[in-house]
C-alpha cells in the first residue's frame, strides 16, 4: 500500500475567489467592441483599434485573478500598436492573407512579450493567464480570418427568403420579433429551442443602431458566438480549480482548453452549439462553486444556465446529472450538519427556477403540436447514412488516415467516413470543411491530425486515469460530478449515433462536455507521468508544446487558403 501511495503524485486544489463579474463583464465589453470595429467589417480594423481591442481582451485574462502585474500590464499592452500597424499595413497595401497571418502570430507575440516583460512566466498563475490570453486571441482570430459560412453546421445562407436553417430562423425572429407558431418538424432546424436566436437577433438590431450601413451584417453576429467561445474557455478553466491536481497537470489541462479547435471553432459557427456549450459549462462550473460557498445568489445563477442551456438546445441536459449529484451531496451535508431547511430549500429553489426556464418551449410544442418533448430532426441524406455497418465496426478505425485523405469526405470525394474515432479527430480539427486543396492547409492540417490521435488517445487514458487513479485521492464531489458528466455524455452520443447511424450525427460538437473532461484527463495524466519518470512528463509537455504550435500553423495557412 506504501509503494502505491508512492507512485500517486500529490495533488493540490487551488481555492481560488469565484470572481466572475469582473471577467465576465470585461468578456461582454470585448465582444461589444468586436461587433463596433470589427464585426463583419473586420478589415476596417487599424493599428488603434487593433490595440485597444488586444488591450481589452488582455485584460480580460488578467483579472481572472488578483495580481501585482495589472499596473504593469496597462502600460506594457501598448506593445500591440506595432503588431496592429504591420496588420494595418499588410492588409491595405498587400493582400488579406499575410494580414490574416500578421493579425494571428502578432497577438500571440505580443502576449509572449508581455509575459515574459512582466515575469509572468515565472509564477504558475502568470503561465495560466497567459495560456487562456493565448486561447482567447486565437477565437478573435478565427472569426477574423474564417468566413461565417465556412468550418459550420446547419447555418445556411443569409437570404432575404427565409431557410429552415439557423440562418432562417434568426432572419425570421429579427423580421418578425416574435417566435413562429408552427409544427417545428416541418421547419428543419426551427425545431431548437430560441434562446440563441432571439440574442442573434438583439445583435444585429444593436448593430442597425450603432452603424445603419450594416444593417444586414450577418458576420456581426460572430461577435456573440466569440464571448460564448471565451466564457466557455473560462468556465472550462474554473472547474479545473475545483479538482485536486498537480500545477503542472493543471497547465497542461488549460492548454488543451484554450487550444484545441473544437472549441476555438465554436468562437465562429453561427448556431446554437456555442451558447448551449457555455450554459452547460457554466451550469457546472456554478453549481460546483455553490457546494463550495453554500450562496443563494449563485445557486440562482446556476439554476437559470441549467434552464437556459437546455432551453438553447436540448443536449444541455447532458449535465442535469452531473449537477444533481452536487446538489444531492449538498444537501446531504446541510442534514449532517442540521441546516434541515437549507437541504430542503436549495433543491426545490433550483428546480424552481431552472424547469421553467429550460422546458417550457418544448412544453408549448407539445402541446399546441403534439412534438415529443425529445424531439431532434432526424438526418435524411442517403449519402451520409451507415445504418448498413455494424456499430462496432464504427469504433474501431479499420485503416490509417493518409495525407490526402486528412480532412472529411464529402459528397463529391467518395463514402463519407464511418469510423467514430476518425471522424472525431477529423471534426475536432476541421468540423466538415474539405481544405487539402491547397499545401498551406493540406501540409499543416495532417501534422495537426497525427498530433491530435494522439492526444485523443491520451485524454481516454487520462480519463481512465481519474476515475481509477485520481479519484481515490480527489474524493470530493466535484471530481465525481466531473466523471458523471463525461459518462453521460459519451453514452448519450453512442445512444445517438446507433439510434440515428448517419456520418454527420458523429461530429465531435456532440460530445464536447467529455472533451472538457479528456482534456482534464491528459492533465491528470501529465501530473502522474512527471511524477514517475522526468523524461516521460518531458515528453508530453514536447507532445502538447507541438499541438499548440500546429493549431497556430494550421490557423495561419487558413489565412491565406480563405482569401
Amino acid at each position: 500500500m506504501a509503494k502505491d501511495k508512492d507512485r500517486i503524485p500529490e495533488l493540490i486544489r487551488e481555492d481560488e475567489s469565484a470572481a466572475y463579474i469582473r471577467p465576465i463583464c470585461l468578456l461582454i465589453v470585448a465582444a461589444f467592441y468586436a461587433l463596433i470595429f470589427t464585426g463583419g467589417a473586420i478589415w476596417h480594423t487599424g493599428p488603434v483599434s487593433f490595440g485597444v481591442l488586444f488591450a481589452t481582451l488582455w485584460i480580460v485574462m488578467v483579472v481572472l485573478s488578483r495580481s501585482e502585474h495589472n499596473r504593469k500590464s496597462l502600460i506594457m499592452v501598448l506593445l500591440s500598436l506595432p503588431a496592429g500597424a504591420l496588420f494595418s499595413i499588410a492588409r491595405y497595401f498587400i493582400s488579406d492573407g499575410p494580414a490574416g497571418i500578421l493579425l494571428t502570430l502578432g497577438g500571440l507575440l505580443v502576449i509572449a512579450s508581455l509575459t515574459v516583460g512582466m515575469g509572468m512566466h515565472k509564477t504558475h498563475k502568470g503561465i495560466l493567464r497567459s495560456i487562456l490570453a493565448a486561447g482567447v486571441w486565437l477565437r478573435l482570430s478565427f472569426i477574423v480570418i474564417i468566413p461565417y459560412f465556412a468550418m459550420c453546421n446547419d447555418v445556411g445562407e443569409f437570404k432575404y427568403s427565409y431557410n429552415i436553417f439557423h440562418s432562417g430562423y434568426i432572419q425570421f425572429i429579427d423580421f418578425a420579433g416574435r417566435l413562429p407558431y408552427l409544427d417545428v418538424r416541418e421547419f428543419g432546424e426551427w425545431y431548437h429551442p430560441p434562446y440563441y436566436h432571439f440574442a442573434a437577433s438583439w445583435i444585429l438590431a444593436l448593430q442597425r443602431t450603432l452603424t445603419p450601413s450594416r444593417a444586414e451584417n450577418w458576420e456581426g453576429i460572430r461577435a456573440l458566438t466569440f464571448l460564448c467561445s471565451s466564457l466557455t474557455l473560462f468556465f472550462a478553466y474554473r472547474i479545473t480549480g475545483f479538482l485536486k491536481m498537480t500545477r503542472g497537470g493543471r497547465k497542461a489541462a488549460a492548454a488543451l482548453l484554450a487550444f484545441v479547435p473544437a472549441f476555438i471553432m465554436m468562437s465562429g459557427n453561427l448556431n446554437n452549439d456555442s451558447m448551449c456549450l457555455m450554459f452547460t459549462l457554466g451550469a457546472v462550473c456554478l453549481i460546483f462553486d455553490w457546494k463550495d460557498t453554500g450562496r443563494y445568489t449563485v445557486l440562482v445563477i446556476a439554476a437559470l444556465f441549467m434552464g437556459l442551456a437546455v432551453g438553447t438546445k436540448l443536449s444541455g441536459a447532458v449535465a442535469a446529472p452531473a449537477v444533481l449529484a452536487v446538489i444531492i451531496a449538498g444537501c446531504v451535508a446541510s442534514f449532517r450538519e442540521k441546516r434541515y431547511a437549507r437541504g430542503i430549500v436549495c433543491p426545490v429553489l433550483y428546480g424552481i427556477i431552472s424547469l421553467p426556464v429550460g422546458l417550457w418551449f418544448y412544453i408549448r410544442n407539445y402541446i399546441s403540436f403534439g412534438v415529443p418533448l425529445t424531439y431532434v430532426l432526424r438526418p435524411n441524406s442517403d449519402y451520409m447514412y451507415l445504418g448498413d455497418i455494424p456499430f462496432v465496426r464504427k469504433l474501431i478505425p479499420d485503416t490509417l488516415v493518409t495525407a490526402e485523405d486528412c480532412f472529411f469526405h464529402n459528397g463529391l470525394e467518395g463514402a463519407p467516413d464511418h469510423s467514430i474515432p476518425v471522424v472525431l479527430c477529423k471534426t475536432g480539427l476541421f468540423n466538415e470543411a474539405i481544405m487539402r486543396d491547397q499545401m498551406t492547409t493540406a501540409i499543416t492540417g495532417y501534422v495537426l491530425f497525427l498530433l491530435f490521435a494522439c492526444i485523443m488517445v491520451l485524454a481516454a487514458a487520462g480519463m481512465i486515469y481519474g476515475i481509477f487513479v485520481a479519484a481515490r485521492q480527489d474524493r470530493s464531489c466535484f471530481r465525481i460530478a466531473l466523471i458523471i458528466l463525461a459518462a453521460v455524455n459519451i453514452i448519450m452520443y453512442l445512444k445517438m449515433n446507433y439510434d440515428y447511424p448517419y456520418a454527420c450525427t458523429m461530429n465531435m460538437r456532440y460530445v464536447l462536455p467529455a472533451c472538457v473532461a479528456g482534456c482534464i484527463g491528459v492533465g491528470d495524466l501529465y501530473g502522474y507521468l512527471s511524477s514517475r519518470s522526468g523524461l516521460a512528463g518531458k515528453i508530453l509537455k514536447i507532445l502538447i508544446a507541438a499541438f499548440m504550435a500546429a493549431v497556430v500553423a494550421f490557423y495561419a495557412g487558413c489565412a491565406v487558403y480563405f482569401v
